[in-house]
């Protein structure tokens, strides 16, 4: 599992550049006055929710999100391990409705974009595959768990 975080920290690297170069692209042509690229927004928009969903999915199988621990931290462990429990339920149910709504939202879509011959499905199609990822990696940090193992990373949920 661990090659997949790898993978994707590099894959939305990769998408972060990609969207520095359209951005630099835009800001050049719009003030220079040299060329006129209409598509730049557009793309940049579709590249910055793909870099979020991607980059938020790297941060699972990482276990970097933010978490708010003070209060648990003053907590017995048998505790601790409960209100764990609890929240990685909740999270693996959030993400699943958000899959299935992306997914719903992904099949009734039908605008293009303006500017460039691409479906709009594919700025939600990054909250479907962001979100999968996500539980992937979920999965990934509660199995150790469940075989009485304990995960690699400490601040996995």
């Amino acid at each position: 599992m661990r090659w997949l975080g790898a993978l994707l920290e590099w894959m939305a690297g990769s998408l972060l550049f990609v969207l520095l170069l359209v951005g630099a692209l835009q800001v050049t042509s719009r003030y220079t006055g040299l060329m006129f690229v209409p598509w730049t927004e557009e793309v940049a928009r579709l590249l910055f929710v793909w870099v979020v969903w991607i980059g938020a999915a790297a941060a699972i199988f990482r276990g970097s999100h933010i978490r708010f621990d003070f209060l648990v931290a003053r907590l017995s462990q048998p505790v601790k391990a409960g209100i764990g429990t609890l929240v990685t339920l909740g999270l693996a149910g959030f993400l699943i409705l958000l899959v299935y709504q992306a997914y719903e939202i992904v099949r009734s879509t039908s605008s293009t974009f303006i500017t460039i011959n691409l479906s709009v499905k594919y700025t939600y199609l990054s909250v479907v595959v962001g979100s999968s990822l996500m539980l992937v990696g979920l999965l990934g940090a509660v199995l150790p768990r469940l075989r009485g193992t304990q995960g690699r990373r400490e601040g996995h949920p």
